[in-house]
């Protein structure tokens, strides 16, 4: 190397030796070597470290070695630990001549054949850069978790691929520009992960910035006067900085290309498969961090999310399918992808909206009287009824006229338009508008994404952030709920929910239309406000009874779903979980809610209890693990939901 060091490689090992730096000997100085300063993130000897050669070191000696070790497949991280490993294998290298020396030791299973090198140099001072490289274990900075204690990052970790950079200098830094000079070999090796286009395993649709187990030494002498050069400086607008970005860059860009052609033959193949996996993590849907509490503003999700969902309700529209079934392919596609519609203007939030004007302008005696009671809320549940239902039927023969009146008024302002045009444009325009009402009454993925952000609080120790964000998902109060009562409530949740808001919409929309499920939605809405015992038991009884009549045969298929979905997740029990719903689901107040809870209780074997209540299950406790697979069940039961609604809706005769 042009800093003096000699780097040796082969199979098992990169071996970089430093000799000791000699300086001229003054009177008050006793041995006439400079000492090495080192920042480093190495599993041995790592940290800001001095590493001083033996004063009877001579100029055949080495005094400081750097290994970077790969690890063999067989390797578990614990026996022996890897501290233990680096120190014997460290012994294996030392020669009889080499005296006294230091070793900073690196791990990884990245092939021996990534090895790089890259040299700068300018005004007597040299940069060299050693880098090997594993992209397997890719990651982006605030990337999903493997580990979550805080004090260990997890005994039976494997260094998969990993960008191990070594950076050595002959200048002498100071602490603060050693400091200075690391974070730029760090930011020049997430540059060079960006222009190889290096993407998040975890997060496909994100760039990485290096993988999960990276390690970077960077080794200065340590020494003032002529024998040195001294930089005090290492920003970015130094020239000291430019050497050692770029030589990083370099090395890094040449190493991961050595890894890719490694893996993938050529460069290109690797970009197809990128992009293939780009492609899967989009399709899973728009999967934003949720705000802890609801009618806080929801992120956006990203822009391949975005373009997938335009996608594919276009393709929707397209397809050769009964109008019905294109509209509700292209309403779950919408949910999927783009979220849900502006909240002032959602049906089920005016329902709401609307109930709850109701119930301020009611007298409370209304309330007390059991006659007058069912008497007014009889009347509010008709009449929401019969004014949604009249304002959608307006909405859906208003989009229809609106649709023709466009097509005839363009033809007639530009008669070199091709009709057959225009009327598509405005069919498709009409056709958007009444998907965005069949949209409002389902949802499933706001639900699944809610739960998976659930299972990251429980799974992370991070209570009172589930606490709050349990008011996604129901009305409990979670003040005193512990890790597995909040899984608990999720599970409760999802499975519940996945009836309410999903197969049932589908249900009622396959035999009546958007009218059908907007319909049920407004008695799912009331039913949620008012179907309460207490202060509006007798109000609420008639919306709460409709709603148990609507569920009735939903609420029975989710289960059968449900259990039918657990086939094809590892860990999951179909037949425990049809058993524990026909044993379990009586205990529930509600006809219909305990036959979905009770089915994912039993095909995870968990125990789903609210005190005071109901046990549903008779397995253990919930915890993070549960709600991913349940999370897999509820999304496969949603599309075996999806795909039986598409099939009805073709052969169902429409009654509106």
């Amino acid at each position: 190397l042009s800093t003096g060091g000699i780097a040796t490689v082969d199979e098992r090992r990169v071996r970089i030796d430093l000799p000791p730096i000699h300086v001229a000997k003054t009177t008050s100085s006793s041995c006439p070597t400079a000492s090495y300063n080192a920042i480093s993130s190495a599993v041995l000897n790592g940290g800001c470290q001095t590493f001083s050669p033996s004063s009877s070191s001579t100029s055949t000696h080495y005094s400081l070695r750097v290994i970077n070790y790969r690890v063999p497949s067989t390797y578990d991280g614990i026996s022996p630990d890897p501290q233990t490993l680096l120190k014997d294998f460290a012994a294996q290298e030392a020669a009889p001549h080499d005296g006294k020396v230091d070793v900073i030791g690196l791990l990884t299973a990245a092939s021996m054949n990534t090895f790089a090198t890259a040299t700068r140099s300018a005004q007597d001072i040299h940069v060299d850069v050693v880098v090997t490289a594993g992209l397997s274990n890719s990651r982006a900075a605030g990337a999903d978790a493997d580990y979550f204690a805080l004090e260990d990052e997890g005994s039976d970790e494997k260094r998969l691929g990993t960008i191990n950079t070594v950076v050595i200098t002959d200048a002498s830094l100071t602490p603060a520009a050693l400091v200075e000079a690391y974070a730029i070999a760090i930011e020049a090796k997430c540059g060079a992960c960006a222009d190889m286009g290096v993407c998040c395993a975890k997060n496909p649709t994100s760039l990485a910035q290096g993988t999960g187990t990276d390690c970077c030494v960077f080794l200065s002498p340590s020494g003032k006067g002529k024998d040195f050069n001294v930089v005090k400086h290492a920003g970015k607008h130094t020239l000291f900085a430019e050497m050692v970005g770029q030589a990083v860059r370099e090395a890094t860009s040449e190493a991961i290309m050595i890894n890719i052609r490694h893996l993938y033959g050529n460069y290109a193949i690797y970009t197809i498969r990128r992009w293939a996996r780009k492609f899967a993590a989009a399709s899973k849907g728009a999967r934003p961090c949720i705000p802890p509490r609801p009618m806080m503003p929801i992120p956006s999700a990203s822009l391949s999310v975005v373009l997938m969902g335009i996608s594919s309700v276009s393709l929707a529209y397209c397809m050769p399918l009964p109008g019905r079934a294109r509209l509700l392919l292209g309403a779950v596609a919408w949910d999927r992808y783009l979220g849900e519609p502006p909240l002032r203007w959602h049906p089920v939030c005016l329902a709401g909206s609307t109930i709850s004007f109701v119930l301020s302008r009611t007298p409370e005696k209304v309330f007390q009287n059991p006659l007058l009671g069912f008497g007014y809320g009889l009347l509010l549940l008709v009449s929401m009824i019969g004014i949604f239902i009249s304002v959608a039927i307006l909405f859906l023969e208003g989009t229809n006229m609106a649709a023709a009146y466009g097509t005839k008024c363009i033809s007639n302002i530009c008669t070199a338009c091709s009709d057959t045009v225009t009327a598509q444009i405005f069919d498709f325009m009409a056709w958007i508008l009444k998907l965005l009402l069949l949209k409002s009454t389902l949802s499933i993925q706001l639900l699944c994404t809610v739960s998976l952000q659930m299972g990251k609080f429980i799974e992370r120790k991070q209570i009172d952030e589930a606490r709050a964000q349990l008011s996604w998902l129901c009305s409990r109060d979670p003040s005193k709920l512990g890790i597995g009562e909040l899984a608990g409530a999720t599970l409760e949740s999802l499975s519940e929910n996945l009836s309410d808001g999903f197969v049932a919409p589908l249900f009622w929309y396959v035999i009546l239309g958007p009218v059908g499920a907007l319909g049920y939605r407004v008695v799912n809405t009331l039913d949620s406000r008012v179907g309460y015992r207490g202060k509006f038991e007798w109000f609420g009884k008639p919306s709460a009874r409709l709603d148990d009549v609507l569920n009735l045969i939903p609420a029975r298929i989710t289960a059968v779903l449900l259990a039918a979905a657990a086939v094809f997740v590892s860990g999951c029990s179909a037949r425990d979980g049809l058993i524990t719903a026909w044993r379990d689901c009586s205990q529930c107040r509600s006809p219909n809610a305990g036959w979905p809870m009770a089915c994912m209780a039993g095909l995870l074997r968990v125990r789903l209890e609210k005190s005071g209540e109901y046990c549903l299950g008779s397995h253990n406790a919930p915890d993070a693990n549960s709600i991913r697979s349940g999370h897999s069940v509820a999304q496969l039961a949603a599309g075996m939901t999806l795909l039986i609604a598409i099939i009805a809706t073709s052969v169902v005769t429409p009654m509106l």
